[in-house]
């Protein structure tokens, strides 16, 4: 399979999605590395769910409402291009409120220089060209290869992961 052209499909010109790092840093403490299938209703193939790998950096309550931020690795659709993103690592916030059912799967425990680590391996998988075959589910699994060669995950640990996440996030 191809690579894009400038191997990670950033669109010349287009700022990359905000990153709460700054404001909501990666805590030095060991964390659950999670997988989430996002599910789109219209979509019934299994192939089209959205797979990214996360950690909760932090939790907290604001006016009653709990606010939750995550530290996402996903290759993602940029609104008019036919083909993935690599952003890189991305803090991000969701509200109680706003949480939507996303299944996910705890794939191991990493200590922050694991993570970090994770990132770099995640920042280096190049995006393909769209052909109707490669996908997030497909990048997702290179990263979790790489990470078991960097003594990062377990064969186990990941494929147990990809299992679930290819049923859907269903036990």
């Amino acid at each position: 399979m191809a690579i894009l052209p400038n191997e990670m499909g950033r669109p010349s010109g287009r700022l990359p999605p905000i990153d709460l790092k700054r404001w909501y840093p990666d805590p030095d403490s060991d964390l659950a590395v999670q997988i989430m299938v996002t599910r789109i209703p219209t979509m019934t193939d299994l192939r089209d769910l959205h797979w990214k790998l996360f950690w909760v950096v932090k939790m907290e309550e604001n006016g009653g409402v709990q606010h939750i931020y995550r530290r996402f690795l996903e290759v993602v659709q940029e609104i008019g291009y036919n083909h993935l993103t690599n952003w890189g690592a991305i803090t991000q916030v969701e509200t109680q409120n706003s949480q939507r059912t996303k299944p996910r799967k705890a794939i191991t425990v990493m200590s922050l220089p694991q993570r970090q680590e994770l990132e770099r391996i995640a920042a280096g998988v190049r995006v393909e060209e769209p052909n109707g075959e490669w996908n997030c589910q497909d990048w997702i699994i290179t990263v979790l290869q790489k990470a078991e060669q960097a003594g990062l995950v377990t064969n186990n640990e990941w494929t147990a992961a990809v299992a679930w996440a290819r049923k859907g996030g269903e036990e």
